[in-house]
């Protein structure tokens, strides 16, 4: 008996291992069926038949054309030799800057890619007539970066997309660095690339870029200051001092060194400077009031006269510093109104905290008549080890 059901058990499981291994047979066949009707990349683009695009220059010429400038590294390789990087710089006319485009891809013998794209520069020009007509081309095309550096141009464009900078083989990195570096250093403010075109057509805050120039003599390029920006054009602009006082109003977080003739016997000193403390004081009267009070902690980096640094010189300093920084404070705001650029975001902080006041304002014209009172405060935390 005991057998019996044995065998009937051992005939049971052999059935179902039978019926699972046929189930597992359909299935794998059913989805080896389903990838039959899968489709493949259609949008496949093969390395080797494409260029990379790194940097692009955009001009705005006479009778109405664009010149697009584009840089493309290139590794050439020679019979028993190390393979090395060269870019070759090329440029297109038209009346837009698509058409432009279009003949750029008549001289490029592949297709232009834009993936790669680190630096858009556009000549003064173009950026006082319209930036977004610039920039419109380049967000249609699916390739093009959101993490790019956008910047102004005094020269052309294409002056810097051609320069030969002699430390670094692609013009692209150079450029790139500079911005970061002077990011870094408190110099200008840091870009949101993505949110440039969206500034743009919203009020209460308007954009500031890097302002770009040749130095000639050296090939090389250097950060002049700030862009303005109102609306889609630009309006004005701030030279480096003006800039670094505007990065020190700015929300950003703002640090770096500066350099002022406050010092005995006129001597100039140097500051490594942290802004320890940053409040907007927002006043709804007719008209606005905005106090803007900024904390810098200051460390002396160098004193050229050796003169002993007592109690009273360090407080003479650190008063003469406020009163040099106040009055640039005092300038740079007057510039931004003149340009009418709401770099600072003042609107946006109004709409936040007194929407319904805001929403019966013309900011276009209320901005420029406001009343925006800047209030710095310096600590001199030490003066070094030359004491």
């Amino acid at each position: 008996m005991h057998a019996a059901v044995c065998l009937a058990d051992r005939s049971q499981e052999q059935t179902w291992g039978k019926t699972i291994t046929i189930m597992r047979l359909r299935q794998t066949m059913v989805l080896f069926s389903l990838t039959l009707l899968l489709s493949g990349c259609w949008d496949q683009r093969q390395l080797k038949n494409i260029r990379m695009v790194q940097t692009i220059g955009v001009d705005l010429l006479g009778e109405q054309k664009v010149r697009l400038s584009i840089s493309i590294p290139t590794m050439k390789t020679a019979i028993e030799s190390q393979g090395r990087v060269v870019t070759p710089k090329v440029s297109g006319e038209g009346h837009s800057v698509q058409e432009a485009s279009s003949q750029l891809e008549k001289m490029v013998s592949q297709h232009m890619d834009l993936r790669e794209t680190r630096v858009l520069l556009v000549n003064k020009a173009f950026a006082e007539k319209s930036l977004y007509e610039t920039l419109d081309y380049f967000y249609r095309e699916a390739q093009f970066p959101i993490s790019i550096y956008v910047a102004i141009t005094e020269s052309s464009a294409k002056e810097i997309v051609n320069l030969e900078v002699e430390d670094r083989s692609l013009i692209s990195e150079y450029l790139y660095d500079l911005i970061e570096s002077n990011e870094e250093e408190g110099l200008i403010p840091k870009e949101s690339t993505f949110l440039i075109s969206s500034i743009m057509i919203s009020q209460g805050f308007d954009n500031v870029l890097p302002l770009i120039d040749v130095v000639s003599q050296q090939e090389r390029a250097k950060i002049n200051g700030l862009a303005l920006f109102h609306g889609k054009q630009m309006t004005g602009s701030l030279d480096s001092k003006h800039a670094r006082s505007f990065v020190m109003m700015s929300r950003h977080m703002s640090f770096g060194t500066m350099t002022e003739q406050i010092g005995p016997k006129q001597s100039y000193l140097t500051f490594i400077y942290k802004r320890a403390k940053h409040k907007v004081k927002i006043t709804m009267k007719d008209p606005i009031t905005v106090d803007i009070y900024l904390t810098l902690n200051c460390f002396m980096a160098d004193n050229p006269t050796g003169t002993p640094l007592n109690k009273a010189l360090i407080e003479d300093i650190s008063r003469k510093l406020e009163k040099v920084l106040s009055a640039r404070a005092e300038e740079t705001i007057r510039q931004l109104q003149q340009a009418n650029c709401d770099g600072l975001g003042i609107g946006l902080q109004i709409k936040a905290l007194h929407n319904k006041e805001w929403k019966t304002l013309d900011w276009n014209k209320e901005y420029p008549r406001i009343q925006i009172k800047p209030h710095v405060q310096v600590k001199i935390k030490n003066h070094g080890l030359l004491n």
